[in-house]
């Protein structure tokens, strides 16, 4: 009743009102006060949770005493760590499967944030507005010019799949991926592409970048974690606002092409990682790199961080086999790693039988899926041509790897 700002409570089938119910009628209550003292609609959307379980599925309750004390697990974890813990299992339309561990994994989040902060911390003492030189353990401008546009691109992305997600009530899923933007492209990638050598300068152009988009990314997790995002992002720079009352900025465009480079960067590295590990090179020890593909030019924007990352003394480009190598393959070109270790052929010959066998599975069950006549006739083109992309990509892949067992064997 506006008039007298009360609320007659009816009960159709029972004498005790449901918790849907009580819900439905306090947000009647405050859209009627909304019209009464504003004369507008307070908010036009309502999000309902789903029940909180445990991780067995049981709903919470006192007698069956698996229901944490929150008090607790605050003073545990942090107020933080337990609010993305939450958040993190709350899939849109689902109850809640509440598990102590992703309380853990918030922590261990806050963790990685404080020092991501101490290292971008530690270089501003050293910054610098001369140039990097092409000499030492420093690399050219034009390759940190590489690893900042690549960020500042992938940001943009993140904060307009962020946006689409949230405008769709998918709050889990928002703060997975800036859970993923942070953990693997900003600390695991991004600082490590600019981070100067031991001791060294860092250009003061991309030590301001790489704050303010460490600003932005706590900006963009405030909704998820206020407190740590808040604190980090005053002791990031001297700010005069705060994140609680910040509007944010209309998010850019973005560059396919930077995208595909850095994340064909990415694979390379990780791949070229992996063969050091399983042929036992260490870390400390210089390789030099020989790389047979079709896209070269692809490639000569990237090969200055990509050397950094393998610790690799030349990378060079080459049309044939490299005799006396370690060979991989990665995407659809070789790769041919000279050490001074002796080869282990059976090794490679393993890990390359191995990679085969598996593209021959996968290209038989995208083969059988293209031959079925009802999924040829009902699937949408794009569908379409993502399978047979697919279909076209592993054929390539199992042709250069065949090339490449009978390089060994020969």
């Amino acid at each position: 009743n506006p008039d007298n700002d009360e609320i007659k409570y009816y009960y159709p089938t029972q004498n005790l009102v449901t918790a849907p119910e009580i819900i439905f009628f306090w947000v009647a209550r405050m859209i009627m006060a909304g019209y009464t003292y504003k004369n507008e609609m307070p908010f036009e959307n309502v999000y309902f949770t789903g029940i909180v379980r445990d991780k067995q599925g049981r709903k919470m309750s006192k007698s069956l005493g698996n229901s944490p004390d929150l008090l607790a697990l605050i003073d545990q974890y942090g107020a933080d760590s337990v609010r993305f813990g939450i958040m993190i299992a709350s899939p849109a339309g689902n109850d809640i499967l509440f598990d102590e561990s992703a309380l853990e994994q918030g922590r261990n989040f806050n963790n990685k944030m404080w020092n991501a902060l101490k290292l971008v911390k530690m270089w501003e003492s050293r910054t610098t507005d001369d140039r990097p030189q092409t000499t030492g353990t420093n690399l050219e401008l034009s390759t940190l010019n590489f690893a900042t546009s690549w960020f500042e691109n992938r940001l943009n992305e993140v904060r307009l799949e962020v946006n689409e997600l949230l405008n769709q009530f998918k709050l889990s899923e928002a703060l997975k991926v800036i859970y993923s933007l942070i953990w693997d492209d900003f600390c695991s990638w991004y600082l490590e592409w600019v981070k100067p050598g031991f001791e060294q300068p860092i250009d003061i152009t991309i030590y301001k970048k790489t704050v303010g988009y460490f600003s932005q990314l706590m900006e963009i997790l405030h909704p998820f974690m206020p407190f740590v995002t808040e604190e980090i992002y005053h002791l990031l720079d001297n700010k005069t606002d705060d994140l609680c009352v910040k509007v944010s900025d209309v998010v850019g465009t973005t560059d396919g092409k930077i995208l595909a480079e850095a994340a064909l960067l990415k694979s390379i590295i990780s791949g070229l990682r992996d063969v050091r590990n399983k042929n036992q090179i260490k870390p400390k020890e210089t390789i030099k790199v020989h790389i047979q593909t079709a896209e070269v030019e692809v490639y000569k924007s990237i090969e200055r961080i990509l050397a950094k990352q393998i610790n690799s003394a030349s990378i060079c480009y080459v049309n044939d086999a490299v005799a006396g190598t370690i060979t991989t393959v990665i995407g659809k070109d070789k790769f041919y790693i000279e050490t001074e270790q002796p080869l282990n052929t059976a090794s490679q010959k393993e890990d390359l039988e191995k990679e085969l066998n598996h593209l021959k599975g996968f290209l038989a069950t995208v083969e059988k899926k293209l031959s079925n006549d009802k999924f040829v006739a009902n699937a949408k083109p794009e569908v379409l041509a993502l399978e047979q992309k697919k279909k076209a990509d592993a054929e390539e892949k199992i042709k250069i790897i065949e090339e490449s067992l009978n390089l060994i064997t020969n």
